[in-house]
């Protein structure tokens, strides 16, 4: 009885450490990632049906080298690690990213002052969420705001898209896009929904309080819900009868817009 309390404890250390850890998967991403010393592994996954040779070996030698632990699994064992069992091809890495963590961690003293957020409603293409990640690591802005359920998943796809920036920006995960707005609206934070029909401009807002920005999917903008949710409405003035901008280029825009 005495040993309860001290196994929960591990196991909720272990399940928060997990949480927070990014897992990439296929032969090409992993042993790119091997080669980037200034990523931090925690752990090699290889399947046991993998031949020996070729990038197989390439990819154990440098682990080796770089006394990260190696793990091997049944093919179906490591499918569950990866999450993809068609692209995977063998071959899965846990990587520690500092500034991948919880929602629930962003502390108190952020929301005091004028930090600003990027929250995604269903963004759903890799390579828009890579892209959004790259802005988000090279801008001002705090972080982004990243459900699991509803946008893409961070895959080697947007690893690539990133152009290697992924472990450098600050990504707060959540369960879905409902948890986050309840949890933004519960520490005060003003919410911004970008919407193209919107009277009042980007331009046109000051930056004296803490807020969060939500972009919307790609092809139907914010949800019924979420435009409720927001607390006004921004859009970005288009010239020559554009209709619309790629949802990576406004948050470009939007994460630099202190500097503009």
């Amino acid at each position: 009885m005495s040993d309860q309390p001290t196994q929960k404890t591990r196991y909720l250390a272990k399940k928060h450490q997990y949480d927070n850890m990014i897992t990439l998967y296929g032969r090409n991403p992993v042993l790119e990632i091997l080669q980037l010393p200034e990523v931090e592994i925690h752990k090699l996954h290889l399947a046991t049906s993998n031949k020996s040779g070729g990038i197989v070996d390439q990819i154990t030698g440098l682990a080796k080298s770089r006394n990260i632990e190696i793990q091997h699994h049944a093919r179906q064992a490591l499918s569950r690690i990866s999450k993809n069992a068609r692209q995977d091809q063998g071959v899965a890495i846990d990587l520690i990213a500092p500034g991948y963590q919880s929602l629930d961690e962003l502390p108190d003293e952020a929301i005091k002052g004028d930090v600003e957020l990027l929250l995604l409603d269903r963004i759903t293409n890799p390579q828009n969420l890579g892209m959004i990640i790259r802005s988000v690591a090279a801008s001002p802005i705090h972080g982004m705001i990243l459900p699991k359920l509803g946008c893409a998943r961070i895959d080697p796809l947007v690893f690539k898209a990133s152009a290697g920036n992924l472990f450098k920006a600050t990504i707060y995960h959540c369960l879905d896009i409902d948890s986050a707005l309840a949890e933004l609206k519960r520490r005060k934070l003003a919410i911004y929904g970008l919407d193209a029909s919107a009277s009042r401009t980007l331009s046109s807002m000051d930056d004296a309080h803490a807020c969060v920005w939500v972009l919307g999917n790609e092809s139907d903008g914010l949800s019924t819900e979420v435009l409720r949710a927001c607390d006004e409405l921004v859009s970005i003035p288009l010239s020559n009868q554009v209709e619309s901008l790629n949802v990576s280029a406004v948050a470009t825009l939007v994460a630099f817009r202190s500097l503009l």
